[in-house]
C-alpha cells in the first residue's frame, strides 16, 4: 500500500465499513504501550491508518495523497494510536463522522487532545477496541461537552470504575444516543451505576451490554433503577449474560409491564429457561411496545413454542422474534408458524439452527415459498 505523509503510517485498504465490533483489529508486529506510559516509536512502528468513505458498498482504493485523503475520508481507524496520528488528524480539512481506536493504549495526554479533535472534526461516534484507557474520570469530563452521539467500547477493561464514570457522563450528556459496553468486564457495581444514570437520562436510545460478567443481583439493581423513570431506552442487549436467570426474568416482566418506550429486547444465550418464556410472554400480552425478541440460543423446547403461540395468536406489536439455535422440534416451529400468521404482523420468525425433521416438517406446512413471504426462516 502507498505511505502518506506526514508520519509515514500505512494506509490498510478498507471496505467501506469501519471494522466489526466483534472482530480484531488488523495483525501488527508491535504491540500498543503500556496504560500510563507514551513510548516514542519509529516510523516503521506508527500506527496504521484506515480511511473509509460513508456508505460505500465497495473497497476504497487508499489515497495517493494528502488532496486525496481529505477527499474520501469519513470515517478514521486508528490502530496502535501514538498522539503524533492524533495530531495528524486535525489536518483534514473535512469533518470525521466517525473515529475508532483499536488495539491502543490512551494516556491522560492522547484523551486531551481527543476532546479537543472532537470538537473540531465535528465526531459523531466514537469507538474504543481492544484498548487500554489510563484515566476514566479524564475520558468523561473531555466527552461531555463533545457532540458525540455513538459511545462504543469493544472488549476494553472498562470495568466497574469505567462504567461509573461512563455513568456520571450520561447523567449530564444529552447527545449520547447509543452506547456498547460489550466484554468490557463490567460487574454488579457498574451495572447498578448505569441503571441509575438512565434514570437521569433523557437522550439514549440503544444500549448494548452483552458479553458483560456482573451476576443476577447486579441485574436486577439495574431494572430496578430503570424501571424507575426511564422514558427513552427503545433498544437493550443483554446477550451472553446472566439475564436468564429467573429473578431477573421477573424484573424484566416488571419493566416491559410499565414501559413504553423499548422496542428491541436481546436474551440470547443467557441461559433463557422454558418457565422464563412463559413469565415473558405472559407480559407480552399487555405491552405494545415491544416490537423485537431475541431469545436465541437458551435450549428451549417445545413447551416455549407454545406459550409464545398463544402471545402471538393475541394482538400484540411483536414484529421480529428470532428463535434460532433452541431444541424446537418440527411440532413446535409448526404451531409457532401457524399462530404468527394470525394476525399477520410478524415480518420475520427465525427459526433456524433448531431440531428440525424437514420431511415431517414439510408435511405441516404448505410451502417453503408461503414460508418466505411472511418472513419466516427456517432452513
Amino acid at each position: 500500500p502507498s505511505r502518506i505523509t506526514p508520519n509515514n503510517s500505512r494506509i490498510a485498504p478498507s471496505n467501506g465499513r469501519a471494522a466489526p465490533s466483534n472482530g480484531r483489529a488488523a495483525p501488527s508486529n508491535s504491540r500498543a504501550a503500556p496504560a500510563g506510559s507514551h513510548v516514542p516509536q519509529s516510523s516503521a512502528q506508527k500506527s496504521r491508518f484506515r480511511y473509509s468513505t460513508a456508505n460505500a458498498t465497495h473497497p476504497v482504493t487508499p489515497p495517493s495523497s494528502d488532496d486525496e485523503l481529505e477527499n474520501t475520508k469519513k470515517g478514521v481507524v486508528l490502530i496502535q494510536a501514538t498522539l503524533e496520528d492524533v495530531h495528524s488528524l486535525n489536518k483534514l480539512q473535512d469533518d470525521i463522522f466517525e473515529l475508532r481506536f483499536s488495539d491502543s493504549g490512551l494516556t491522560s495526554d492522547l484523551i486531551h487532545l481527543l476532546g479537543d479533535l472532537c470538537n473540531e472534526k465535528n465526531i459523531v461516534r466514537l469507538i474504543f477496541e481492544d484498548c487500554e484507557l489510563d484515566d476514566w474520570t479524564l475520558l468523561s469530563k473531555v466527552l461531555n461537552g463533545t457532540r458525540i452521539s455513538h459511545l462504543g467500547f469493544h472488549s476494553t477493561s472498562v470495568g466497574d470504575e469505567g462504567a461509573g464514570r461512563i455513568s456520571q457522563l450520561l447523567s449530564s450528556s444529552a447527545c449520547i444516543s447509543s452506547l456498547d459496553l460489550v466484554d468490557c468486564r463490567v460487574g454488579c457495581a457498574g451495572i447498578a451505576a448505569l441503571g441509575v444514570a438512565l434514570m437521569q437520562n433523557t437522550s439514549l436510545k440503544s444500549l448494548n451490554l452483552s458479553k458483560n460478567p456482573f451476576l443476577p443481583k447486579g441485574a436486577v439493581l439495574f431494572f430496578r433503577a430503570l424501571k424507575g423513570g426511564n422514558s427513552t431506552l427503545q433498544f437493550l442487549s443483554l446477550a451472553n449474560t446472566c439475564c436468564g436467570n429467573t429473578q431477573v426474568i421477573m424484573m424484566i416482566c416488571a419493566l416491559l409491564l410499565r414501559n413504553t418506550c423499548l422496542s428491541h429486547l436481546n436474551l440470547n444465550y443467557t441461559s433463557l429457561s422454558d418457565d422464563g418464556v412463559t413469565l415473558v410472554s405472559e407480559s407480552l400480552v399487555h405491552n405494545n411496545n415491544l416490537t423485537s425478541l431475541c431469545i436465541a440460543g437458551n435450549g428451549l423446547e417445545d413447551g416455549s413454542a407454545h406459550e409464545l403461540a398463544v402471545t402471538l395468536a393475541d394482538k400484540n406489536s411483536i414484529q421480529h422474534i428470532d428463535l434460532s439455535n433452541n431444541n424446537l422440534s418440527s411440532n413446535g416451529m409448526h404451531v409457532l408458524i401457524q399462530s404468527s400468521t394470525v394476525q399477520g404482523q410478524i415480518r420475520r420468525l427465525d427459526l433456524t439452527g433448531n431440531n428440525i425433521n424437514p420431511r415431517q416438517f414439510m408435511s405441516l406446512v404448505k410451502s417453503v415459498e408461503d414460508l418466505a413471504l411472511v418472513g419466516i426462516v427456517v432452513f
